[in-house]
């Protein structure tokens, strides 16, 4: 990948020397160890992505293909909106570090969103693994419910599972999770003895029942526009 670096201290060190000394550059390692540099990453090269935001700096389908390469990407066409919408999904394997992540296009092959599953689908939508993808804002797909009740700094509701809306949360006005850029949703793994906890219900995390029920975050979702 192509780094293009700003160096406003090396900038000024060069600056001095060069109006001083005619030119000269050498004797420069004093402001390397003081530099302060920002590196704007461009396409079409290797890369590192480890966090879930970073993706999100893909913005175009050719983008995708140039960075990480065609074979390490499945595309298919899924519908959303309860079936009323059908989007095109590019599902990227990342070479490096196995991590995958959805991308989901508009009609210019833009990035609409981005999507990072807990559980890994075959073909048959069965479970075959699982992922932890953590994004830098603290959040990770796997995270515990009293984990990221902690994270957000206060308790909140959400919905009960096994219906359309499962899992979904609902962040109280200015709340942590309410100005986080990535919405998440939840998924139960405990399947017995947890029946207050299904259905077209209101949960909340400061419910003690819910301190024996294993609830995970299932998804991490980024909107791009």
């Amino acid at each position: 990948m192509k780094k293009a670096t700003i160096n406003l201290l090396g900038i000024m060190l060069f600056a001095t020397i060069l109006f001083s000394c005619g030119g000269n550059t050498e004797n420069d390692s004093e402001a390397d160890n003081n530099e302060e540099s920002y590196e704007e990453e461009e396409t079409g090269g290797e890369t590192s992505y480890n966090k879930f935001e970073q993706y999100a700096t893909i913005l175009t389908k050719a983008d995708l293909m140039a960075i990480f390469g065609e074979e390490n990407i499945k595309t298919s066409t899924e519908a959303y909106a309860e079936g009323t919408v059908e989007k095109e999904v590019s599902t990227l394997t990342n070479p490096e570090n196995g991590q995958i992540i959805r991308y989901i296009w508009n009609e210019t092959n833009s990035t609409e969103w981005i999507e990072a599953m807990y559980n890994v689908y075959d073909e048959n939508y069965e479970i075959i693994s699982t992922q932890t993808i953590e994004a830098e804002n603290g959040l990770s797909t796997g995270m515990g419910l009293m984990d990221l009740k902690a994270w957000n700094g206060a308790d909140f509701k959400f919905a009960g599972f096994g219906w359309d809306y499962s899992g979904t949360i609902y962040a109280d006005e200015n709340s942590k999770m309410q100005k986080s850029s990535i919405q998440i949703n939840l998924d139960m793994l405990t399947v017995e003895g947890v029946d207050f906890a299904y259905g077209d219900v209101e949960l909340n995390t400061s419910d003690e029942r819910l301190l024996s029920v294993e609830i995970i975050i299932s998804s991490l979702t980024l909107y791009i526009n």
